[in-house]
């Protein structure tokens, strides 16, 4: 049986799209630790960067740890609006640990943030999911964006669904679900 997927007038926003948790947990390192509480928290100061800063400067990080700082650097940047921080944070935790999945997903958010459209964002989005990104239905719910704003409604929908399944109290995937009508043909 087929069904028609319509959804209203208005393409999902990520304005409310928060960046995805941070890479790993730096146990032994008191300044990556800082850094990663504060991507955790979501916190905004310059103390917090400050202490991103110093643990990639001064603490020898090994290659995981040091993706995983600069994924959580970069995060603290997209909060702050400094996309091109964050994209050269990601990217370079892209460089140094090609594993990271959270490394990927938040360079796809980030251009996705700035309304960019661009369908080479979507093997960002895919390779999270493939390395088994922590935020399942922050990826899927991005895909859903991503597809929709290049007119896959019907995948959109599938994403949408599927993000909401994966995080049912995640306000932002039920509200765009609730822009789409079903319809059996």
């Amino acid at each position: 049986m087929r069904s028609l997927f319509t959804a209203a007038v208005g393409i999902a926003g990520v304005i409310t799209m928060t960046p995805a948790n941070a890479g790993t947990y730096s146990v032994g390192n008191s300044y990556a630790r800082d850094c990663w509480q504060a991507a955790h928290a979501r916190d905004h100061d310059t103390n917090a960067l400050n202490h991103c800063n110093l643990a990639l400067d001064q603490e020898g990080l090994d290659a995981a740890n040091r993706a995983a700082t600069l994924v959580n650097r970069g995060v603290l940047y997209m909060r702050n609006r400094d996309y091109s921080s964050a994209d050269r944070d990601f990217n370079r935790a892209v460089s140094t640990n090609d594993k990271n999945p959270e490394a990927y997903l938040n360079l796809a958010i980030s251009r996705l943030q700035r309304n960019e459209n661009d369908t080479s964002v979507m093997p960002w989005i895919e390779k999270a999911l493939a390395l088994n990104t922590e935020e399942q239905a922050l990826a899927y719910y991005s895909r859903g964006v991503l597809n929709e704003r290049n007119g896959d409604i019907r995948q959109a929908y599938y994403d949408y669904k599927h993000a909401h399944e994966l995080a049912p109290d995640w306000d932002e995937p039920t509200r765009d679900l609730a822009r789409y009508k079903v319809v059996k043909k």
